[in-house]
């Protein structure tokens, strides 16, 4: 008897431990790069692991430019998401360390036209560039109050960058050339900021 007491007690014990494991979390987070560059990150999982998903930067331009005869029109945008799994540790009550990794994936459209009134030559330049890559991430997490997390992560990547890029004249017609290369390292631009609200 006092073997199936012990044992209902351990079996109790463990599905309240693993229905405590199982606890939704949900963050919604606000990120910082450089101080200049910004993004938005949404996490879901338990405490202890958490499906990533960051949209990291959406960018345009358009800038025109005149000097003599020559008007120069400069138009771009572009967007980098990641996702990944991060893993968390209680370091106190107050500190969680955090690691993990991410796939990301960017891409870049810029097109360059550059006109001379005077002489009517001009030309155009068309490029597109598709960049994935992979990140580890290592961090700190400094829970604030219950809803709310302050974050810091160094995050060391590597990607892969492919452009294919179209330049159009009426001198020489159209031209195409394709360029690749590979980036890896840790830098000043591998550290990520977050505030982040738990629901």
């Amino acid at each position: 008897m006092k073997k199936t007491g012990i044992l209902l007690i351990a079996l109790i014990l463990s599905t309240f431990i693993m229905a405590q494991e199982k606890t939704k979390v949900k963050e919604l987070g606000l990120t910082f790069k450089n101080l200049n560059e910004f993004g938005f990150s949404y996490k879901v999982g338990t405490t202890k692991e958490l499906w990533r998903f960051n949209a990291m930067s959406i960018s345009g331009s358009n800038t025109d430019i005149e000097f003599n005869n020559d008007n120069d029109d400069f138009k771009g945008f572009g967007f980098s998401f990641k996702v990944g799994k991060e893993y968390r540790r209680h370091v106190s009550e107050k500190v969680e360390f955090r690691y993990g990794a991410d796939l990301s994936f960017g891409y870049r459209y810029d097109k360059y036209t550059r006109h001379n009134t005077e002489n009517r030559y001009g030309y155009e330049v068309k490029e597109n560039t598709y960049s994935p890559g992979i990140n580890l991430v290592l961090g700190l997490n400094y829970k604030i109050n219950d809803q709310f997390i302050f974050g810091a992560e160094i995050m060391p990547y590597l990607n892969y960058s492919i452009s294919e890029s179209t330049t159009t004249a009426a001198t020489f017609g159209k031209h195409k050339s394709d360029y690749s290369n590979f980036n890896y390292g840790f830098d000043s631009s591998s550290v990520l900021l977050s505030v982040a609200y738990r629901f």
